[in-house]
């Protein structure tokens, strides 16, 4: 019998204001798996060398930094099997997948989750690995760990970038019912199968793109205009543009007779998703000449890039995006093109 959304997160905190935290006390978010990986895939294709190893070692960056602060501790000789089942818990509630010894079945995401699994095998074994994995099929993955004589330091915080995100304003005091639905080792939200990130691997992730060499194949059109003080302009309009070009791959309908209906959709993708909270400061619903929205989220420019896309989709037509820093929110513009009929 599949467990109850009640059991399998009992312990997970799910806020009103669009904050969620796991049950060892860590802000995550929930996305859709095929959203993710699109993402994912966008943001592999903006910049000149293959982002795979940088995703795993994010996630394993991330959830070792969680790990490390967690009551999950084993002694040298004992209770490494206690831990490892704990751990195990873990990744089915978080939907990563089945976590076994050197196989993960129904992963989530391929990368996502052989860093995931890097993280826990080091942390079990006190000993640091390089990992090799191959795809046996869509629902199996086969891992190796070899030994690694580097010494057991904590991982490297993540840049500090203001743009990155932030936390919830105020404590989270109401909560959300959170319905998923449970199927063996996977979790449904809304028929996505979607799985829980922890936001420190974003924060990795997204420090790992500061500076690099951009693709000179890029093929988005969006056209994105930045504050002049703001910090590694090319990496925020990256992440945008990739979390823009992932929601126009979905079916996701977005329909609007007045501004009021947009906060329908912004409660149903950005609230019960843990992807923070998003005011309707104006709308071209009321005659105004654009829309603008204050993005107060933990992972801020992904949150911009899925507005972005449901703003296209709700008026039919292409957005000139202007895109503000404020201290701990970003303020998104978004109007449709100029036309010069004097050319």
């Amino acid at each position: 019998m599949a467990e109850t959304p009640s059991a399998i997160h009992a312990d997970f905190t799910f806020g009103t204001n669009g904050y969620f935290f796991d049950d060892l006390g860590h802000p995550c978010v929930l996305l859709g798996v095929v959203e993710f990986a699109e993402f994912c895939h966008q943001l592999d294709a903006k910049f000149v060398s293959p982002l795979g190893r940088k995703l795993i070692y994010a996630a394993t960056d991330a959830e070792e930094r969680i790990l490390q602060q967690s009551n999950l501790q084993a002694g040298r000789w004992f209770g490494k099997r206690k831990v490892m089942k704990k751990l195990q818990q873990r990744a089915a509630s978080m939907g990563w997948g089945v976590f076994h010894d050197r196989i993960i079945t129904n992963p989530a995401h391929d990368g996502l989750t052989v860093g995931f699994s890097l993280a826990h095998h080091e942390h079990v074994s006190k000993r640091r690995a390089h990992v090799d994995w191959e795809q046996i099929s869509p629902d199996m993955i086969r891992l190796a760990f070899a030994p690694k004589d580097d010494v057991m330091a904590a991982p490297p915080e993540p840049t500090d970038v203001n743009w990155f995100g932030s936390g919830p304003n105020t404590a989270v005091v109401e909560r959300l019912d959170l319905e998923l639905d449970i199927r063996h080792s996977m979790f449904f939200n809304a028929e996505e199968r979607s799985v829980f990130i922890p936001v420190h691997v974003f924060h990795h992730l997204f420090s790992n793109l500061l500076g690099r060499p951009l693709s000179d194949e890029q093929t988005s059109t969006l056209a994105i205009n930045h504050h002049a003080e703001t910090e590694h302009k090319q990496a925020l309009g990256c992440i945008i543009k990739s979390a823009h070009a992932a929601f126009a791959t979905s079916e996701r309908a977005v329909y609007l007779h007045s501004s009021g209906d947009w906060e329908g959709h912004l409660q149903a993708r950005f609230v019960e998703r843990g992807l923070g909270k998003i005011t309707v400061e104006q709308s071209i619903l009321d005659n105004q000449s654009a829309s603008v929205f204050k993005v107060h989220s933990p992972i801020a420019p992904y949150a911009c890039g899925l507005l972005v896309g449901m703003w296209e989709r709700a008026h039919g037509q292409r957005a000139v995006v202007h895109v503000e820093e404020e201290r701990e929110s970003l303020r998104i513009r978004m109007a449709p093109p100029q036309v010069n009929y004097t050319d």
